[in-house]
C-alpha cells in the first residue's frame, strides 16, 4: 500500500541528477546535428506536459498556418525519432515552419538547439487527473486508490522536473503557454503563439477568425475544456493540497494555477 505521508513528504528527485551524463552526451550530439538542419525552415521544438492542450493547440496552428506549417508527432512508428527531425519538409516542400512534438519523458531532450521552443504546461491536479483517466481508459493503470496514489507520485515528480527544466528559467527563444490561458483566452493566446512562430506580431485576422470558428473550445476535458478538480473518483483534498505544496515549493507560485493551497 502507498503511504500517503511518505508520498507527501518524500523529496522529489530532480532531472539534473538521474540522467545527467547521458543527457549531456545526447544534447551535444543533437546540437551537432542542429548545425546541419534545413536552413529554409524555422524549427519549433514543442515540449509539452501530457494533457496540456498540445493536440488542441497544434490543431489550431495547422488550421491557421495551413501548408506553411509541417508537424511531426514524433511518437508515431514511421517517425525518424531524431532531434532535430531529419524530415522537416512536407511532401510539397511548401512549409516555412516545422513543429516537432516531445513530452521529454526522460528529461534528455536538448535545450539549446537552433530554433524556438514552444512549452506547454497545466495546473498540476487537473493535469494529473486527466492523464490518469486517460491511462485507465487505455488499460495502463488500475482504478484502485493505491493505483492512483502511485500514479500521482510519478506525475508530481514529472511535473516538477519538467517545470524546472523548461519553464523556471525564461529564455529569449522560448514561449511557455499555460493550458488555462489557452482555454480562457484562446484568441489572445493563439495570436501570441502564431506571432512567436512567425517572429513578428503581424497576425492574419481572417485566418485567426476562421481558426477560432472551426476549432472552438469544447465543454469537456477531451475537447479543450477546463476540468473541475473537485469532481474526480479519487478526490482527496489532503492529497491534492500536499502535491500542490510540493510543486509550489519547487517551482514557485507565480505562473501555476493552484486549487487546494
Amino acid at each position: 500500500m502507498i503511504d500517503l505521508n511518505a508520498l507527501l513528504g518524500r523529496r522529489v528527485e530532480y532531472y539534473e541528477y538521474p540522467w545527467a551524463i547521458e543527457a549531456r552526451f545526447g544534447s551535444a550530439r543533437a546540437r551537432f546535428r542542429s548545425w546541419f538542419q534545413a536552413p529554409d525552415v524555422g524549427f519549433v521544438f514543442s515540449k509539452s506536459m501530457p494533457r496540456s492542450g498540445h493536440r488542441f493547440l497544434t490543431g489550431c496552428l495547422k488550421h491557421y498556418f495551413g501548408p506553411r506549417l509541417h508537424y511531426c508527432g514524433f511518437y508515431r512508428p514511421d517517425c525518424c525519432h531524431g532531434t532535430p527531425c531529419s524530415r522537416p519538409h512536407n511532401a510539397a516542400r511548401t512549409n516555412r515552419y516545422f513543429l516537432q512534438k516531445s513530452h521529454d519523458f526522460g528529461f534528455r531532450d536538448p535545450p539549446k538547439l537552433k530554433g524556438k521552443y514552444l512549452i506547454q504546461y497545466r495546473s498540476p491536479i487537473p493535469r494529473l487527473q486527466s492523464n490518469y483517466d486517460l491511462s485507465v481508459a487505455r488499460g495502463t493503470s488500475g482504478q484502485s486508490k493505491d493505483d492512483f496514489l502511485a500514479f500521482a507520485e510519478r506525475e508530481t515528480a514529472y511535473f516538477i522536473n519538467f517545470y524546472r527544466k523548461w519553464i523556471a528559467t525564461p529564455r529569449p527563444n522560448a514561449l511557455a503557454v499555460a493550458y488555462e490561458d489557452l482555454i480562457d483566452a484562446q484568441e489572445r493566446t493563439l495570436a501570441a503563439v502564431a506571432g512567436f512562430i512567425q517572429g513578428d506580431a503581424t497576425i492574419d485576422a481572417g485566418a485567426l477568425a476562421r481558426t477560432l470558428a472551426q476549432i472552438p473550445v469544447g465543454s469537456d476535458s477531451s475537447a479543450g475544456g477546463v476540468r473541475d478538480p473537485m469532481q474526480h473518483p479519487h478526490y482527496d483534498p489532503e492529497l491534492f493540497a500536499g502535491i500542490e505544496r510540493q510543486v509550489a515549493a519547487a517551482c514557485g507560485r507565480d505562473r501555476i494555477r493552484f486549487h487546494f493551497i
